[in-house]
Order: structure tokens, then C-alpha cells, then sequence
């Protein structure tokens, strides 16, 4: 559940207890009826009152739908197996890829992008490469390299590694540390 709805929640969890109160005072006699009933007589006819029932049952619609939207992990990889599901985020698969990437003689830099599409995988790499390097043969490696240590390792088959060269540069990327 996002932000977003997690406002909306308290906001009408909020009126809702406001409005139990009320109908608890009513039922121990607390609050006159005649009270009551004038208060709902000046809602008749109040299109006001009805643009507010409205917004009320839109918000109940929406945070149900919100409720009952499936708690399944989207963006992993599920191995299934006699003790239960394995569950791989593809952000440790793009850690994976990038680990080996990095590793790779004439690779600078890389980003890496892994997408889950009807549980098919597929990497794309952009990658900054030295001037003294072959260009197809690192891209060549970086794929068969990716290709082969995820296939160890996560235990899949990947669908597509793309690689682009973005750049021949002998300055090397490093990533930076948030401390």
C-alpha cells in the first residue's frame, strides 16, 4: 500500500470513529433522538451530503481494492522446491551481473538493467570500455560471461544479455559510497 493510500486510510479511519462515537452515544441514549433526526432532515435533498456519500464509497472501493491486491513479490524469481519457494529479487540478480561486469579486462564501467518479462529474464548492460580494447570481444565476453555465471548461479536461463558500448574512455567509473 502506497503513501498515498495510507493517508487516505487514516483520514477515513479517522471519520469512521467519529461516526461509530456517534452512533454509540445514540444507542446509550446520550445524544436525543430529536438531534439525530433533525441533523439527518437537513441532509435531505442536500446534493452536498450525496457528493460526500460518494466520496466515501469511492475511498472504501479503493482502499478494498488496495486490501485485497495480491501480496506477491513482483520483481523476483521464484524456484520452487519440496521445503518451499525461493524467492530472487532481480536486484540481486543485476548485483550478480554487475559484480561479473566489473570484473571483465577492458570493461570502465557498467550499468546494469534486468527485466522479468512472463518469467523470462533479460539483462541490458551499457557499458564504458577502454580505447586499447576490442570492442565486440568485451562485448562478446561480458555476454557469455553474464550469460554463464547466472546460469550457476541463480540457476536460470537468461532470455537476452544486451550489451551497448556507451563510451570508450580510459577513466574509470567507480561507484560512490553513501557513508
Amino acid at each position: 500500500m502506497g503513501i498515498i493510500d495510507r493517508i487516505i486510510l487514516s483520514i477515513y479511519t479517522f471519520l469512521l470513529a467519529f461516526l461509530s462515537i456517534v452512533v454509540i452515544l445514540l444507542s446509550l441514549r446520550l445524544i436525543p433522538l430529536e438531534t439525530a433526526g433533525t441533523s439527518l432532515a437537513y441532509v435531505y435533498g442536500q446534493w452536498e451530503a450525496s457528493l460526500v456519500g460518494a466520496v466515501f464509497f469511492l475511498v472504501s472501493i479503493r482502499l478494498l481494492l488496495a486490501g485485497l491486491r495480491s501480496r506477491k513479490v513482483k520483481d523476483t524469481i521464484v524456484h520452487h522446491n519440496d521445503i518451499g519457494d525461493v524467492h530472487i529479487s532481480l536486484t540481486a540478480v543485476e548485483n550478480l551481473v554487475e559484480k561479473v561486469a566489473r570484473h571483465i579486462r577492458g570493461v570502465r564501467g557498467i550499468k546494469v538493467k534486468v527485466s522479468l518479462v512472463e518469467q523470462e529474464i533479460t539483462v541490458k548492460l551499457n557499458a564504458v570500455v577502454s580505447p586499447e580494447s576490442h570492442v565486440p570481444t568485451v562485448a562478446s565476453e561480458i555476454q557469455s560471461r553474464v550469460h554463464e555465471y547466472i546460469k550457476n548461479t541463480v540457476g536460470i536461463e537468461l532470455a537476452d544479455v544486451q550489451v551497448t558500448v556507451e563510451n570508450i574512455s580510459n577513466d574509470f567509473k567507480t561507484k560512490q559510497r553513501v557513508e
